[in-house]
């Protein structure tokens, strides 16, 4: 019997980079799929990957800064499977701006982006949870979160919020079988991300860190897999780092 036979797993940001490694992953063990983008394409394309495969998913067309919208993907996924068993709040971006030239639009669009719909979608699943006994909400925080960023300082705070807000929603639900976890993945090779280089500045940039590599999206994917298992119910709270040795503790 594979790890996740069986379970329901909401994936926001499903439809690329780690969203998508995890989306398949998480079908290879078994789960059915929720594939949540605020692109409706790249949903269905990675529900017709997971079909392909012998999967079972559904593609949603969500925004996750507005609350109906998530609500709407949590009801039709009850409406479909009649549990929620996995969420993983991957949705987020970023852009590159300093603090004196960031326009308040632009804070509070990256913010709303990366904690809030971390936020809106945890909300929306704990009910469903908390009846079931049982759940797993993971949560993508960054690197960034820990360190800070030149030229990102709502994406880094917005993801500081995020291993914050797990701490703190760990402990509210603890006592009704509920983990929270978030993982900090450093620099990633999705294809949006290694897009940004040529291919001598993403040497140039790999080669400093430790491993002279950067992480792989797959391997992202598996730190996920780690918390949602059934094995780890006492594993909560914490902020998994994942990112070859470039951050220690």
């Amino acid at each position: 019997m594979s790890s996740l036979e069986n379970k329901v797993a909401i994936v926001t940001g499903g439809g690329n980079g780690i969203g998508r490694a995890i989306s398949l992953l998480f079908s290879r063990e078994r789960a059915r799929v929720a594939v949540g983008d605020i692109e409706p394409a790249d949903a269905e394309r990675v529900s017709t990957e997971i079909f392909d495969k012998q999967g079972e998913a559904v593609p949603f067309s969500v925004d996750v800064v507005r609350k109906i919208s998530v609500k709407h993907m949590v009801d039709e996924v009850l409406k479909r499977w009649g549990r929620i068993d996995i969420l993983v709040n991957n949705a987020g971006g970023a852009i590159r701006k300093q603090v004196l030239e960031m326009e308040e639009a632009e804070w509070d669009q990256i913010v709303d982006l990366n904690l809030k719909s971390t936020f809106l979608c945890s909300q929306a699943v704990l009910p469903a949870m908390t009846r079931q006994a049982y759940g797993k909400i993971v949560s993508l925080s960054s690197i960034y979160g820990f360190t800070g960023s030149e030229y990102r300082a709502n994406y880094a705070a917005a993801k500081a919020g995020v291993a914050a807000f797990t701490k703190s929603l760990a402990l509210e639900v603890a006592h009704a079988g509920i983990n929270v976890n978030a993982i900090a993945p450093g620099l990633a090779a999705t294809p949006r991300v290694r897009g940004r280089y040529s291919d001598e500045d993403w040497q140039n940039r790999v080669s400093t860190f430790p491993m002279g590599r950067a992480a792989e999206p797959e391997e992202i994917a598996q730190a996920a897999l780690f918390l949602v298992q059934d094995q780890n119910r006492y594993v909560t709270g914490q902020t998994i780092h994942v990112n070859g040795g470039t951050l220690t503790y």
